[in-house]
Formats: structure tokens, sequence, C-alpha cells
């Protein structure tokens, strides 16, 4: 984005998601499946970098969180389309089953596609790349030709770029200098902290959940929760531009937490009956409201705005970057380091449990293992 314009990287990266989604329809066979979805995902994740900084950088301070946040909400209505597109066309048993979703998530690529057409390019690129008379015109069409403002906020903006040097060698590594550091962890904390939390693990296994704990119609809780994780996305940048970030941050975390003990606790007692199963529904639609409310509605808010300008796209790649390992550590990692090294120690006794490790006995297979030590006591009892 410091050498391509915007609107240009948002345009050609709506494109490349719509080209992904449309050739996976049209395969017959899925050879190329596999690269399809990368491309998909490439187009997908460049623009988690892209959208925020560019609307902040278009719309005023005070509506900043609601112009960014708002982008939130937009994925949580994809989520909700998708998911009830999954759920109607669940009983189809021919190829139309999948490629029905697959048709549903090109349309909207495409129709953005064509409304990026009507982008303008953000005023602080252009300023920043010396280009003031194209800074003017854009900014005047965005405030609906009030000059005074614009001449304003140009000024501000040249006074931000000149007071850094901005746009001049910039490096991306100078985000962790000790001068920026502080900068770059405030910035990508919220949304790194969601995935090492849990809460995006909890909510992409949300129907597995429930299915486990034996909750009827976990589909359609499914559903609600996605509604409600909706409605959050709305609800929290107009907290966040109303309220303030803090106090929106610190109540939300505050409720999560309350909610993960109450959850805790009716695990513990088995979910035997049935108003404990509808009690941990009810606590994961809870749950996916208030996340969205606050971790969700800020996680994309702040690295937007807490870098300097010539460090915010690169604050914002490095924010992506590790919200993305860290969600491949929790969602697929973490599994398999269970699978590894999570001993099945249930009805073993500690001689049998000595003579597993000291067989270095797989831990996968420790539940169909027979030891020494248990044929010995069963040689004992039956004497």
């Amino acid at each position: 984005m410091d050498t391509v314009e915007s609107k240009e990287v948002a345009t050609s990266h709506v494109d490349d998601a719509y080209v992904a989604k449309q050739s996976m329809v049209m395969d017959e066979n899925g050879g190329w499946w596999n690269w399809r979805v990368i491309a998909n995902h490439v187009g997908v994740s460049i623009l988690t970098n892209v959208c925020p900084v560019y609307l902040s950088e278009l719309i005023p301070a005070n509506f900043r969180a609601r112009a960014v946040g708002f982008t939130v909400a937009g994925s949580g209505v994809l989520s909700v389309v998708a998911t009830v597109v999954v759920w109607a066309t669940e009983k189809r048993r021919d190829q139309w089953q999948y490629k029905i979703p697959l048709l549903v998530q090109a349309v909207f690529p495409a129709t953005l596609a064509l409304l990026s057409l009507l982008l303008t390019e953000s005023p602080v690129w252009l300023l920043a790349k010396g280009r003031h008379d194209d800074a003017r015109r854009n900014l005047l069409l965005l405030r609906g030709g009030n000059a005074a403002l614009v001449e304003k906020e140009l000024a501000l903006a040249a006074a931000a770029l000149k007071s850094h040097s901005e746009q001049v060698n910039v490096n991306v590594w100078e985000i962790l200098k000790p001068a920026n550091l502080e900068r770059t962890i405030s910035a990508s904390a919220p949304l790194c902290l969601s995935q090492v939390g849990g809460q995006i693990l909890v909510l992409t296994y949300s129907t597995v959940i429930l299915v486990q704990s034996g909750v009827a119609d976990p589909f359609k809780i499914t559903i609600i929760i996605f509604l409600l994780q909706f409605l959050g996305t709305l609800i929290g940048p107009f907290l966040l531009d109303k309220i303030g970030r803090r106090p929106v941050a610190l109540a939300g975390f505050v409720v999560l937490f309350a909610i993960d003990v109450v959850c805790g606790a009716l695990a513990c007692a088995g979910l035997a009956t049935q108003s404990q199963r509808i009690g941990l529904a009810a606590l994961c639609i809870v749950f996916s409201f208030t996340n969205a409310t606050c971790f969700q509605s800020i996680a994309y808010v702040l690295p937007t705005e807490v870098p300097t300008t010539r460090l915010r796209e690169s604050t914002m790649a490095w924010t992506t970057f590790w919200s993305y390992t860290t969600a491949i550590i929790t969602t697929f990692a973490i599994p398999q380091i269970t699978n590894a090294d999570a001993p099945e120690t249930s009805n073993r006794t500690l001689a049998e449990i000595d003579e597993l490790y000291a067989g270095r006995i797989p831990k996968r297979h420790w539940k169909g293992y027979k030891s020494t030590a248990n044929e010995i006591d069963n040689d004992n009892a039956d004497r």
C-alpha cells in the first residue's frame, strides 16, 4: 500500500477472491481446488490489511470506530448468510450441496468488485506522494464541499507527515524499534489475544461444541450465535465512539471472564439435565455477542489509529500476521500437541504409568496398551 494505491489494491483482491470462488464452482473434478482456496484466502487476507487503514484515512476521527467496525459487521453478515445457506442445502445429495454455497460466496465479491470501481483514493496517501491537488479534490468530495474543513484536515495531515519524515525510506522493522514498540504492542494485542484467549476457537467450533454437549438443534443455535455476533459488531463501534475504547474493552473482558467461569461450572456438573444444556447454549450466544461488542470491534480499530502515519500499514500487516499465526496454533497445533503429549492415565496404576514412560510408549497408544504391571496385578488377584 505504500507504493500502490489503496483503491487499486482493494479492487484487485476483491476480483481475486471472486475469480477463485467462481473457478471452484466451475471445477468438476476438484483438481485445482486447493490452489483456488489459497488464492481466495490470499485475497481476503490482503483486504483485511487494506480496508481498515483505507477507511480510517477517509473518515473523520469521531466516526472512525464505526467506519472500521462496520467492516467487521459486514463479515458478520456473510457468516450468517453462509451458515443459513449451508443449513438449507444440508439435505441435498448432489453436487449442488457444495456448489450453491460457493455460488452465494461468489456473488458478494462480484458485487463488491463493481462497487469498488466507485472508490476514491485516500487523501492521506495522495498527500504523502506529493499529489496535493488530487488529495484536496478527493477530500472535498468526501467532506461535501466544506473547503474550510478540508484545508484544516490537509494541514493536520501534512504536519503529521512532515514531523515524522513520513513515507521516506519506510522500513517495516521500524515498528519494533524502542520508540515505536509500545504503539505496536498496543495496536496488535487485542486481535492476537482474541485468538490466544480462545474466543475465535470457541466461535469457530460452536456447532461442534453444542453437538458434543447434547444441545438440541445445534445448527439453529449456531445461526442465532452468528446473528448476535453481527448485532454486537453493529453496537460495538458505536459504543467505542460514544463511550471510549477503554471502558468498552474492560467491561467486555470482565463479562467474558464471568461467562467462561459459568460455562466451566456447567461442564464440571456434567451437563446432565436439559436445563444445563440450554444454559450452555444461552451462554454461548451471550459470549458471541459480548465478544463481538468488545474484542472484535476494537481489534481492527487500534491498528489504524495508534501507529504513526508512516507505520500504519506495517503495523496492520504485523497485527494480521500474528493473528493468523496464533489462530493456526490454537486451531490446529494445540489438538496435535494434545494428541502427541497428553497421556491417558485413567484406570492406570502408578506402576503402569512408570512402565509406559520407561517404555516410551506413544501417548496416543496408552489407552489400549497392556502393561506387564497390570498382568502381575491380575495374577496376584487370581491367587
